[in-house]
Formats: C-alpha cells, sequence, structure tokens
C-alpha cells in the first residue's frame, strides 16, 4: 500500500546547465522603516538584503530581471504578496525545476489566530510588512503575512514550477528570554515585534480558491514535513534573531553577515548541502540557525544530494583523541563489530586497517584500532569506514533458498565483494525470515515467513532484475526489516506516547479530525476500507514527563520502501513535543497532515488487482536529537548499494537517555469483495 506524492525530483544543476539562459530566480525583501509608530524601525534589513542581492548576481551572474528587489515603502503587504505572485508563481521564463530563492528581513511576529485556523498555542508566527497596522483603500487594517499564507504560496509555487526553492528568514518569532549578551554593544537589536490584533478568518482567502486558470493549489499528496522548500532560518523558537555592528562598521543581522561570509568561502564549484553550510555557521550570540524541510541534504540552490555507499558510516576524532563512528546500536552495531576504510574495502585484508567498536551507544559508538598501531594514521574528520564484519548474527536477516531445478540459485550468487550485506542464507525454513526462490532467469520470488509480517495479507513480491543486482535488493528488504522490528526492550514510555490516526473533513488548510469516527488506531491498528478521496491524518501524543523528538516513517511491504513522514528539522531545534505539563493537563500533540503541525493530508492508494493490502507506520521518539534519515530508501527492486548519507556531525551519547519506539499496521480493503473484518 503506497501514498501518493506531490514532487519529483530532476537532476539539473545550476553549476553545470550548459544553457545560455540563467535558471535563477529571486526575491529579496528588506525592510528598515515602518510606517506605523509603534513597529520599532530596524537598521541593518535592507543593508543584508542588498549584500545577499550582489552575492546572488555576482555568484551567478544573474540578469537583474531575474531578481526582485522591495525595501522599505516598496515592501508594502501588497507589494510582497503581489511580486510573489507575479515575478515567481506567474513567471513564464521559470521552467520547471529552476533554483528559485526568496530572501527576507525584517520583523517577524506572532499575533492571535482565527478560531478555524490551526494553531498549538492561539498564536500564528507572522511576517511584517513596511504598512502593517495601517489602514487600506477600503478602511480596513492591514494585517501581517502569516506562515499559513505564506505555506500556500510555496506550495502554489512548488506545484508549477518545482520544488528547487530556498527561503531565508533573518528574522524571529520571539521575543525571547535575554540571557546576557556574550558580544557586548555590538547587539543593536532584535528583528521581531509583539502584535495584538487578531488575525481575521478570511485574511487571504483567495489563496484558498483554486483559480479558474493557471495556479491551483496542489492535492494534499505530499507527506507531513516540509518538501515544498528549504529554509534557512536565523534561529530556533523563543530565540531572537539580533542585528549587530559588522567588523566593517555596518549595521545587519548576525546571521545574514555569518551566512554570506560563509558562501562566499566556497568556490564556484564547490558543492555543499544545505545541513552543512548551517553547521559551519559560526557560533551567533544566543541564537541558533535552523535548517528545515524535507530536502535540506540536497546541495545548495540545486536538486542533487550527495550519493555515498549505503554501508558507509563517517567518523571522527574527537578533540579529546575519542573515535568515534556514527553509528550504533539502533543500526546494529555492537562491542566487536569490525569497521574497515570504505577506500580499502577492496584491497586484501592484509593491508586493510581494522577498527573494532568498544563501546556503543544507540547512534554512535567508540572504536579503537586492531591493526598494529605503527601502520594506522589517525582519522579525519567525515573519514567513511565499512562494516567488515557485524559479530552480531541477531541484527542480520535469515534467508533461505528455496529450489527450483530449472533455475538455480546458490548462496555464492549472493556474495558481494566490497560489502557484509545484512543478511545471511540459512538451511532450516524455521530460522528464515524470507525464502527466496528464482523462477527465470531473471525473475525472483520473496516469500514473507517472518511471522510479525505473515500474519497479513500479504503476496509474494516478483522480481525482475539480474541476478548480480539480487544481492542489493536482500540488502534493502534486510534494512527494511531491521528497522521496522527495532525496539527498546526496556520499553520506558509503554502507554506514554500514543500515535492516532484520524479520518479529515474541512478543505486545505482547515482540515479537522472527523472525531465520529474517531481515532483509527484506538485499538493499536487500523482496519478501514478503501476510499480514494478519503484524506488522512496523524497526532503523536506524549503523556510522559520528557521532552521528546518524535520520528515518524511510513513502511510498505509490497516495495520494501520506507519513508520519513514526520522528522525533526535539526539538531538544534529544541523538543518539538514537550512533557505532559500536569498530571491533571492534556498531552501535547504533534499533527502531521492537518493543524499546525502542517502539511498535506494523506491519501492512500490500493495497487491494481489488489483487494487487501496493510502498510506499517513506526514512531521512534528520543530524549535527545537522532538523524534517523538513513532509514528512508527507495523501492528494494531499486538498490543499487548507494544510498544518501548526511555529512560527519558531532553528537552526543545518548547511552543514559530515553528512547522508545512502537509501530501501528493500517490494513484497507476494498468494500466490493465482502471481506470480513
Amino acid at each position: 500500500m503506497s501514498v501518493k506524492y506531490q514532487l519529483r525530483e530532476a537532476e539539473p544543476s545550476i553549476e553545470k546547465n550548459m544553457s545560455p539562459r540563467c535558471p535563477v530566480f529571486a526575491l529579496v525583501i528588506g525592510i528598515d522603516e515602518y510606517k506605523s509608530n509603534s513597529i520599532p524601525n530596524l537598521k541593518g534589513c535592507v543593508n543584508d538584503a542588498r549584500a545577499f542581492k550582489n552575492f546572488l548576481t555576482n555568484r551567478f551572474n544573474i540578469p537583474e530581471s531575474q531578481v526582485a528587489f522591495l525595501a522599505n515603502q516598496d515592501a508594502t503587504r501588497e507589494d510582497i504578496l503581489g511580486k510573489f505572485q507575479a515575478h515567481l508563481v506567474d513567471n513564464p521564463h521559470i521552467q520547471k525545476d529552476d533554483t528559485i530563492i526568496v530572501y527576507y528581513a525584517g520583523h517577524g511576529s506572532r499575533a492571535p489566530a482565527p478560531a478555524s485556523w490551526p494553531a498549538t498555542d492561539g498564536k500564528i508566527e507572522t511576517l511584517v510588512p513596511h504598512d502593517e497596522r495601517q489602514k487600506d483603500t477600503k478602511g480596513q487594517p492591514i494585517h501581517g503575512i502569516p506562515d499559513h499564507t505564506i505555506n500556500i504560496l510555496l506550495s502554489r509555487l512548488a506545484s508549477t514550477k518545482g520544488n528547487n526553492i530556498t527561503v531565508i528568514f533573518d528574522c524571529c518569532h520571539s521575543g525571547g528570554l535575554s540571557r546576557g549578551d556574550s558580544s557586548g554593544d555590538r547587539i543593536i537589536g532584535w528583528r521581531f515585534v509583539e502584535t495584538f490584533e487578531p488575525i481575521p478568518g478570511n485574511l487571504d482567502e483567495n489563496l484558498f480558491r483554486d483559480r479558474a486558470a493557471g495556479t491551483v493549489l496542489p492535492p494534499d499528496i505530499t507527506h507531513g514535513f516540509t518538501d515544498t522548500h528549504v529554509l534557512l532560518a536565523a534561529c530556533r523558537q523563543l530565540q531572537r534573531a539580533r542585528e549587530c555592528i559588522s567588523a566593517e562598521g555596518t549595521p545587519c543581522g548576525f546571521f545574514t553577515n555569518a551566512l554570506i561570509k560563509q558562501l562566499r568561502t566556497m568556490g564556484p564549484k564547490k558543492a555543499i548541502t544545505y545541513t552543512e553550510l548551517v553547521d559551519r555557521l559560526p557560533t551567533l550570540p544566543d541564537q541558533h540557525p535552523q535548517c528545515e524541510g524535507a530536502n535540506k541534504d540536497r546541495f545548495l540552490f540545486e536538486l542533487r544530494r550527495p550519493v555515498r555507499d549505503r554501508h558507509a558510516f563517517e567518523a571522527a576524532v574527537d578533540a579529546d583523541g575519542i573515535m568515534k563512528v556514527e553509528a550504533g546500536s539502533l543500526h546494529g552495531i555492537v562491542v566487536g563489530t569490525q569497521f574497515v576504510l570504505a577506500q580499502q574495502a577492496f584491497e586484501d585484508k592484509q593491508r586493510q586497517l581494522v577498527f573494532a567498536a568498544v563501546s556503543v551507544c544507540l547512534d554512535s559508538s567508540i572504536l579503537r584500532p586492531i591493526t598494529p598501531v605503527d601502520d594506522w594514521v589517525p582519522l579525519r574528520h567525515g573519514t567513511e569506514l565499512i562494516v567488515s564484519e557485524w559479530k552480531n548474527e541477531s541484527a542480520l536477516m535469515k534467508i533461505i533458498l528455496q529450489k527450483n531445478d530449472e533455475h538455480l540459485l546458490a548462496p555464492s550468487d549472493l556474495a558481494v565483494e566490497r560489502i557484509r550485506p545484512g543478511f545471511i542464507a540459512v538451511d532450516s525454513q524455521d530460522d528464515a525470515d524470507l525464502a527466496v526462490q528464482r523462477t527465470a532467469d531473471d525473475e525472483f520470488s520473496l516469500a514473507r515467513i517472518d511471522p510479525k509480517l505473515s500474519a497479513y495479507a500479504m503476496p509474494d513480491v516478483k522480481l525482475h532484475l539480474t541476478i548480480d543486482r539480487l544481492p542489493y535488493v536482500l540488502d534493502a528488504v534486510a534494512s527494511f526489516n531491521f528497522f521496522l522490528h527495532k525496539y527498546n526492550t526496556r520499553n520506558p514510555l509503554n502507554g506514554l506516547v500514543k500515535l492516532e490516526l484520524y479520518k479529515l473533513s474541512g478543505r486545505y488548510g482547515s482540515r479537522v479530525p472527523d472525531m465520529e469516527l474517531g481515532d483509527l488506531f484506538a485499538e493499536g491498528e487500523a482496519r478501514f476500507p478503501f476510499d480514494s478521496s478519503a484524506k488522512y491524518g496523524f497526532a503523536i501524543c506524549n503523556y510522559s514527563e520528557y521532552d521528546l523528538f518524535p520520528y515518524l516513517f511510513y513502511f510498505d511491504p509490497a516495495s520494501y520502501t520506507v519513508a520519513a513522514w514526520y522528522l525533526p528539522e535539526y539538531k538544534t531545534i529544541q523538543a518539538p513535543l514537550p512533557a505532559k505539563p500536569g498530571a491533571d493537563a492534556e498531552p501535547t500533540r504533534i499533527t502531521v497532515g492537518y493543524g499546525a503541525g502542517g502539511g498535506y493530508a494523506f491519501q492512500f492508494v490500493m495497487p491494481a488487482g489488489v483487494t487487501i493490502d496493510t502498510g506499517f507506520l513506526k514512531l521512534f521518539v528520543s530524549t535527545k536529537f537522532l538523524d534517523l534519515r538513513g532509514i528512508e530508501q527507495p523501492a528494494a527492486a531499486e538498490a543499487l548499494g548507494a544510498a544518501r548519507l548526511s555529512g560527519a556531525q558531532e553528537r552526543v551519547s545518548v547511552e543514559a537517555d530515553t528512547w522508545d519506539a512502537l509501530v501501528a499496521p493500517i490494513t484497507i480493503y476494498k468494500k466490493e469483495r465482502n471481506l470480513a473484518i
């Protein structure tokens, strides 16, 4: 059972595009001067906007006509929304998957939300245009631009121009709490103003309606966390985006100043991902820049992603000389697991440098060399290691090869020279998780023996591929099974974290759960008739005393695909699922597909010729940020031994921290088959 997705990737690169046209378009906004006396003016926003515009035009030689620039009195609410529509959404010169950049420096705010709009605490975040708090030509108050409106505009843009969109906001949405400023009088202000005027429920209502011609609102067919764009934000929630005097004596924003300086250190041919870019920014006083969006592991301003061996893990030596690898018990690592340098994987074993895990945490391990000390050099930051010996048979999928006299399949056919795949062959079906049979020269059948999966009505998987690709496909199946069945045996949050599933009613932007049907996961799993038009959303509920980071994945056994439906955006973000505030209080919640959590609703899809199908939602929670993007994978048949990995990061040890996991099956069926339920 699959779920529709809205956007697809292409592979153009702005650096390698040989066309004479420049495929980069930008909208740059800077506001220092505000018309209302109740909104304090700023000093560095226009400087920042001009500096960013100059960087773009110098770096990519963008024609002036492709960069729309709005400053001060030219950045009214009407001007900003109109220019976004005309210069970006309706621009006939922008081709699908061109690079689109939106930059804003000015005040941010939080305003009381209308009752019909989703908001976690009754407020929504806004950008503050030049003329906010004035009257329009009809005598009505001019409001800020809510995040609700911005998301609609970005969705409209992505649906027509593709999702190679970068949004940069140097503002903040909270007054924050000053803890003392380490930079002394360099700080001259912050980019936030409080708003008390409620946002009317019909604000920007025209954006919610389909238009007779041109762009329409995208359907509800993407996953919950944003894949329409990547957002680089000056700070996290409850922090201030601060202004300062630069080393050159110019007022500017701490964030933009640091960002442009970092970008200028990069050569024009050097690719860097969004996440790596933010990681490389210097420490800013009392603000932590954020990188958000499903595509933050893409190269900056591109659709491409770095591709590395799916079995390679980043390693580094910390300041104390301790060697760590970014793989732990969550990945099947145990004390004694052995690694070799990725670049030595094809070399003779006598020449390989071998390292063993001596201490294992959830997402990282400490290594010691077992090669003679005179023969090895300490690892450089970012060195890749590959598992050479798992030393953990329980982490491996067991397969049995079923005989077919016409089409033979032997264990030697499953050997892979460079990697130690996540499966082993066994002789007894009682010990096996999967049965593999060769049914034709380039055709194979996979039958599930694992009782946790075989309990559901799942047909065998038919694969059409050459035999040399089979080990990689089986390795992807093993990864699917490993993470689907990964649990904390201590189960410390048993019953304290719940996953809820609701059928939704209402229109895009204001969908609400159908409470007459209630929580479809109330019995631990969901089972309901297939409806191609029905839309669904999820709620992750925290009844515990811990602030939690949740990670929600959808496992599709029909193709062995794993898709992330919710991930914490960035490692410096505060735990997005706070502890329950009191014994008598309601649990805290994150909604996916509706409500303040945003994103589009989900629609389930039945494969052709199938009358009943099952998929699994897997929820991990932890008290520390974990980078679990590596759990995602495309269909197993697409596996070629490579997958995306993020760059090396400094990880906190999670030995003493709390984590847990739960799984919730979803079965849909066609009513006309009169299947028993």
